[in-house]
């Protein structure tokens, strides 16, 4: 059996063991309310940069979409410039052709005038 001495000895250091544990325990709830506190911060930053991040996202959709109605745009215009370009040409082609024939009728009416024929001998 033990004495009294033992039994208090034994009291005293389970009672020194309970007290160690209870000052462990509190300090690691006040670790965990700490990294609480921590993790709800960061979750509150994470949720405010997603929504930033997804703002910019829409903002960026707009900016592409306006950019691919201005190159729509910018590509009718230019394929009604080419057309209009072409239709131009094909206009000069059909002028020129009759610029060139009232300028061979002139050249044989001076050469008649004139009495000259093609091999530049008077008539």
């Amino acid at each position: 059996m033990m004495s009294n001495e033992e039994w208090e000895r034994k009291m005293e250091f389970l009672l020194n063991q309970q007290a160690k544990f209870d000052i462990e325990m509190t300090r690691i709830e006040e670790a965990q309310a700490a990294t609480g506190k921590k993790l709800d911060r960061a979750a509150e930053m994470l949720s405010s940069y997603t929504n930033i991040l997804f703002e910019h996202i829409k903002l960026t959709n707009v900016e592409i979409q306006e950019l691919r109605d201005s190159q729509k745009l910018t590509d009718k215009q230019l394929r009604e410039s080419q057309e209009f370009t072409y239709e131009q040409i094909h206009e000069l082609s059909e002028a020129q052709k009759l610029t060139d024939e009232q300028l061979r009728k002139f050249i044989a009416k001076v050469d008649r005038l004139t009495g000259e024929t093609q091999n530049g001998s008077l008539n």
